[in-house]
């Protein structure tokens, strides 16, 4: 067959794409409201627990104003460097230089009346700088005990004597000094009375050093 017989080739036929019309997408649905949450319900009020006190405590601290009342309306507040309680008992740390005033005024005063010296004793407090004297008397009319210190550095400690006051404590005084160090002027017999004359240094310090 010749080329002239040849049936033409036939065009490419246009691309005949059509497009499908996009459907317009349905419209969203709305979102549903969100429902709003529930208001919170207000925590309730916790019942405070009315603090407990112990009777014991109340009482002691009764006692402890008490005195302290009666030495500030006698010698004014400044002779008080303390006044707590320890263990229930009323407490007071005295001024060195107001200690026998003080002291003898609770003694001698008729409804105070602490008459009867219980314990004395005397610590050194190192760490503190200072030597302390310890004084534990009992009133027969109050029916209490009552705790008294007086603090002196431990240079050259010194308290004043109250052996005039309570004659019993003259030799716990010459004690505090023998073991202690803690001088006591105004003592009508201040030397030793545990160690022998010629001891060096009084053992209760802290810094003391055993010799051979």
């Amino acid at each position: 067959m010749s080329e002239e017989t040849k049936a033409p080739e036939s065009k490419p036929e246009a691309a005949a794409e059509v497009k499908a019309e996009a459907k317009p997408e349905a419209a969203a649905k709305p979102a549903a409201a969100a429902k709003p949450a529930a208001a919170a319900k207000p925590a309730a009020a916790k019942e405070e627990t009315p603090e407990t006190v112990d009777p014991r405590v109340e009482a002691a601290n009764a006692k402890l104003e008490q005195i302290k009342q009666r030495i500030v309306a006698q010698f004014g507040e400044e002779v008080i460097e303390e006044a707590a309680l320890a263990k229930f008992q009323p407490t007071f740390v005295i001024k060195n230089e107001n200690w026998p005033a003080v002291v003898e005024f609770l003694k001698v005063t008729d409804d105070l009346a602490f008459v009867y010296a219980e314990v004395m004793a005397g610590t050194d407090h190192m760490a503190k700088g200072y030597c302390e004297v310890y004084l534990n008397v009992h009133s027969f009319v109050l029916d209490m005990d009552l705790a008294l210190k007086v603090r002196t550095p431990r240079d050259e400690a010194s308290v004043p004597s109250i052996a005039h006051i309570f004659n019993g404590l003259n030799w716990e005084e010459r004690e505090i000094y023998d073991l202690v160090g803690v001088n006591f002027p105004g003592h009508p017999d201040m030397r030793r009375i545990m160690l022998e004359d010629y001891w060096q240094g009084h053992p209760l310090r802290k810094d003391y050093v055993v010799k051979d």
